[in-house]
């Protein structure tokens, strides 16, 4: 695609910050918007991209729009909205939303905007702030195969791994499931440790054990040593993770599917956020479940560090 196409993007926070920087690095003309003067807006207008008043015009100015935003009211009012992205489209235009939303409510944006002549596209994220600067971002896309292919060209700038995974809605769909497995295997992870420490098992031990067979993931390895190294330092929040799953139980409850699983590792997380870990890493579950067993499992000795 030529690189004389006018992208904008609205939401510059820790996510839009390094998107932008990786869509001006390769050479488009970017247009921003955010309500507030972010660290990532000064950056970028200093790199050359151009600060607009207001949606509407940051809309009507370019052929593709990227909207990174932080909830569902907000994508609400921001792209659904009186005077928001819809509103403002223009014909031939391509709305991509890489913020974390429903499949339901990305349908009704792109009914809308297919009325007017635009595009939609769910471009979903996997991977955090410090990816999206590197430019090595995951991205799981839904919609048109046509629509998908024009906005590759500017996702590309971020990522790495692509996937086009089916129309509108799939995109966030598969990232939601996606979020549930995750934190889901992280909720059973952690009982199993605190629960394995409580009955006096080496922990060191038992991820080497577990880590041999076929119970081993990803997410063993990444937790055991955050355990093993008392290393519960912000990297995902609770917030973000309840966020997370209660759309994924708001997925399921619109498709009348049944969920008894996520139900529980929502009540577990939720239970981490009322005992003060609501901004702390997920990852902090592990001392609330320690003092609901009675010990404090974030300060537990290992018996190899006993000897």
């Amino acid at each position: 695609m030529s690189k004389n196409i006018k992208v904008g993007l609205i939401g510059v926070g820790l996510m839009g910050h390094g998107m932008g920087h990786n869509v001006l690095k390769s050479g488009y003309d970017l247009r921003l918007y955010d309500t507030i003067l972010t660290e990532g807006m000064k950056e970028l207008t200093s790199g050359g991209a151009k600060a607009m008043p207001d949606i509407g015009s940051l809309v009507e100015s370019c052929d593709i729009v990227l909207c990174s935003l932080p909830t569902i009211p907000v994508i609400n009012e921001v792209v659904g909205g009186p005077g928001g992205v819809i509103d403002s489209v223009r014909e031939g235009a391509l709305v991509v939303d890489t913020s974390t939303s429903t499949p339901v409510l990305a349908q009704s944006f792109a009914e809308r905007l297919e009325a007017k002549g635009a595009g939609f596209v769910d471009a979903a994220l996997m991977k955090g702030p410090v990816q999206a600067m590197e430019g090595t971002l995951n991205i799981i896309a839904g919609g048109a195969v046509d629509d998908v292919t024009r906005a590759k060209s500017v996702l590309d700038c971020f990522a790495t791994t692509f996937f086009h995974v089916g129309p509108v809605g799939s995109g966030f769909t598969v990232k939601l499931l996606n979020q549930a497995i995750g934190l889901g295997t992280h909720a059973v992870v952690t009982e199993a440790f605190v629960l394995g420490a409580k009955l006096g098992v080496d922990i060191s031990v038992l991820f080497d054990v577990i880590d041999s067979g076929q119970a081993s993931s990803e997410k063993l390895k990444i937790l055991s040593q955050k355990f093993l190294e008392h290393d519960y330092s912000l990297k995902f929040a609770t917030q973000t993770g309840i966020k997370d799953l209660r759309l994924c139980e708001r997925m399921s409850v619109e498709a009348e599917g049944h969920t008894p699983i996520l139900n529980t590792v929502i009540s577990l997380f939720e239970m981490n956020a009322a005992l003060g870990n609501n901004a702390k890493d997920v990852s902090t579950l592990a001392e609330t479940i320690g003092k609901l067993s009675g010990i404090d499992f974030t300060t537990i000795a290992h018996k190899d560090q006993q000897d």
